[in-house]
């Protein structure tokens, strides 16, 4: 493990190799990623158990088919507007269903939205009823996805 002598040891390349295998299916069981990380199963458990202890890793979850859910339009929305009125808007915007990530940006918007939903409807009801109405909201604009090329639940550091 690397350390900075200020913060938290990074993770040394058996972590990243344990990650990895819980990114590509987190149900893989302890014993199979302790015999392909080359590792002793207690050693395994216990390297798991402190990534998830330190924050590294956060959780686990299912990768869904969104247009199979009938969610088969996906769209990334940027919002301008002004500064003040952000900290209102977090929770209203956390609370809509269809927003599956939403950042804080520096840049010609203020804040990036990627929502799924079944239709045009439904995206013109979400930017035009809920999300134009925002306090400070003085735009918007969207961009719809064609064709999703890359979806990697875990970005690894080149070593």
């Amino acid at each position: 493990m690397v350390t900075d002598g200020y913060s938290r040891p990074e993770p040394d390349t058996t972590d990243r190799a344990i990650i990895g295998m819980l990114a590509e299916d987190a149900r893989t069981p302890v014993t199979e990623i302790a015999h392909r990380a080359r590792v002793s199963r207690a050693t395994a458990y216990n390297r798991i158990g402190r990534l998830t202890e330190q924050g590294v890793i956060r959780g686990y979850s299912v990768v869904a088919d969104h247009a199979k859910l009938g969610l088969g339009m996906t769209a990334l929305i940027l919002i301008s507007g002004s500064q003040p009125d952000w900290r209102a808007n977090r929770e209203i915007i956390s609370a809509y269903p269809e927003v599956e990530y939403a950042w804080y940006v520096v840049g010609s918007a203020d804040i990036v939205l990627l929502v799924r939903v079944a239709d045009t409807d439904q995206l013109r009801d979400l930017i035009l009823t809920r999300l134009q109405s925002l306090p400070g909201v003085t735009g918007t604009q969207t961009l719809t996805v064609i064709e999703e090329v890359v979806h990697r639940p875990v970005v690894r550091p080149h070593a």
